[in-house]
């Protein structure tokens, strides 16, 4: 008993510690906005909770601020008795009814750049965080699980860096950076409830293996709560309903004559299943076990995330069609990829 009570204080120093002034039972999912040929955007969902922890339920204002690197939005978001944000239905939605996105015009309005954008939202003096991130329509993605693919293992991917102990997965992020840089854009995705949003970013682009970190991209977990989202994982054993849905949404974001879905890293048969759900090429799924070893077709082959690295160029072409945009960075800059 002595032990678990340990382990128990480890990782609850472990959560304060990456956590800083934010309260793990609050989160943000990352959002993603899709620019179309004809100038107009369209977002996923945005899915925003607060925790009771935080004490904004008992707040008399029930107004979530928005605010896009660093300027305040020209909206805002209300809460509801669960501590999860939404916006007012209002009559110039395209469709009368949602209450997760935003118009075109409303996101415009924004002045999001090219890649990466920080959306800080704030109620009652308690603020959680995500990013927003835009893409143009001929984006090509490539989408990773999180346990147990870019970690050694589910559970044990999630305490063993709470404590300050690697459990990464060997050369997966010069495999992920190489990809990036011939033009991919990386999409994170873990059943991982909402509440623990923000230590799944944290933890992913803290992640240093030989000098390189994984490269930045949205991270897509679960708009859930904790108890309900383990319940999917660990009882129901179904997280690909979740995983099939949000890949699904981020698809439509797209024009309906094209695939955004280039290739899909996961670890488990429900990984396989819902990048198959979505379009996905089987020869483009890769699955990786607890040995690193890459799974095709459910033939154990001994190639791994290093290996792929060494021919990243022959599975992944570098983007020779267009100029691709180099996001992540303070200044926007364009290059041309050229195969070699």
């Amino acid at each position: 008993m002595n032990t678990v009570g340990r382990i128990g204080s480890y990782i609850g120093r472990g959560v304060r510690s990456v956590s800083g002034t934010l309260n793990p039972f609050g989160g943000a999912v990352d959002i993603i906005v899709v620019k179309q040929p004809d100038g107009s955007l369209k977002s996923s969902p945005w899915y925003v909770r607060f925790g009771k922890f935080q004490e904004v339920l008992k707040a008399k204002e029930k107004v979530v601020n928005v605010s896009v690197n660093g300027v305040e939005a020209g909206f805002c978001m209300n809460l509801d008795s669960r501590g999860q944000a939404y916006f007012l239905r209002e009559l110039d939605m395209v469709d009368g009814d949602s209450l997760t996105t935003r118009t075109s015009e409303q996101l415009a309005t924004l002045n999001l750049k090219e890649g990466k954008n920080v959306v800080v939202f704030t109620c009652s003096k308690q603020q959680v965080d995500a990013c927003i991130y835009l893409w143009r329509w001929d984006t090509n993605i490539v989408v990773s699980d999180v346990d147990g693919t870019i970690t050694r293992s589910d559970v044990l991917g999630q305490f063993m860096p709470l404590v300050g102990v690697d459990w990464s997965q060997s050369g997966v992020a010069h495999l992920f950076s190489a990809i990036k840089e011939n033009g991919y854009q990386l999409l994170f995705q873990s059943a991982r409830a909402i509440s623990q949003a923000y230590l799944t970013r944290q933890f992913l682009f803290n992640l240093m293996q030989d000098g390189k970190g994984l490269p930045e991209g949205p991270v897509l977990t679960s708009p859930d709560g904790l108890f309900r989202s383990l319940f999917r994982e660990v009882v129901t054993r179904s997280p690909h309903e979740f995983k099939i849905t949000c890949l699904q949404d981020v698809k439509a974001l797209f024009p309906s004559d094209r695939n955004p879905f280039y290739a899909g890293f996961g670890n488990r048969d429900t990984d396989k299943l819902s990048y198959l759900k979505v379009g996905i090429p089987e020869g483009k799924i890769f699955t990786i076990d607890p040995k690193g070893q890459i799974v095709m077709n459910h033939h154990i082959d001994t190639k791994s995330y290093t290996y792929i690295h060494g021919c990243v160029d022959g599975m992944f072409p570098p983007l020779s069609s267009r100029e691709q945009i180099c996001y992540g960075q303070s200044v926007i800059t364009k290059r041309r990829f050229f195969r070699r």
